[in-house]
C-alpha cells in the first residue's frame, strides 16, 4: 500500500491507515493518517495531525506529534515538502520552488520558470516578475499569497500529482 502513486509506504494501525513519512533513523516523525475510496489508493488526508510512528519489541507504535493552530504552515511544509528532489504533488513543488527563491539557491531560474508556469492568479504573476527581475522586495508577498493559496487546497485535500522537478528547468 502507498500514499497516492509514490513511495511512500502506508500502514495500517489499529483499523485506521498512515502514511510513513520523514524517517530520522529511529522512526517516521512526518506520518499522517490518510483513507482510500477504493481500498487501494490512499490519496486523502484524514484530520490535521501528524504522527511518529516506529517498531519496537512491542509491534508497531504510533504517537501523535504535538503542536497548534500556529504551526499549521509549517506542517503543511512538512507534509508537501521532501528532505530530498522533487516534490510528489504539484503543490509541494510550487512550495519547494519558493524555498529555493527564498533562500537563494543556485537554480532559482528554474524555480521561477516553474511558478510561472504553474500560478494561474494574476497578481501573484505580477509579484513573481519583481523576483524575475531581481528586486526581493515584494518576496514576503509573494510567499505570503502562494501559500495562503495552498493552504487552501490543502485544507480541501485537493492534490494534483507532479512529474516535474523545476531544478530540471534551470539554465
Amino acid at each position: 500500500m502507498h500514499w497516492q502513486d509514490t513511495q511512500i509506504a502506508v500502514v495500517e494501525h489499529g483499523g485506521r491507515f498512515f502514511a510513513l513519512n520523514g524517517w530520522n533513523d529511529e522512526y517516521f516523525d512526518r506520518c499522517w493518517e490518510c483513507s482510500s475510496k477504493d481500498g487501494k489508493k490512499f490519496d486523502s488526508i484524514v484530520g490535521d495531525e501528524t504522527y511518529r510512528i516506529w517498531h519496537d519489541e512491542n509491534g508497531v507504535r504510533l504517537e501523535p506529534n504535538c503542536f497548534g493552530a500556529k504551526e499549521s504552515t509549517e506542517y503543511m511544509y512538512k507534509v508537501l515538502v521532501p528532505y530530498s528532489g522533487a516534490a510528489n504533488s504539484l503543490s509541494g513543488e510550487i512550495l519547494r520552488a519558493v524555498l529555493c527563491i527564498e533562500n537563494k539557491e543556485s537554480r532559482i531560474d528554474g524555480a521561477i520558470k516553474f511558478l510561472e508556469n504553474h500560478i494561474d492568479d494574476s497578481a501573484t504573476l505580477e509579484l513573481l516578475e519583481f523576483i524575475k527581475n531581481g528586486d526581493d522586495s515584494k518576496f514576503a508577498e509573494l510567499k505570503s499569497r502562494i501559500e495562503s493559496d495552498i493552504y487552501s487546497k490543502f485544507l480541501a485535500n485537493e492534490f494534483i500529482d507532479n512529474y516535474e522537478d523545476f531544478e530540471d528547468l534551470a539554465d
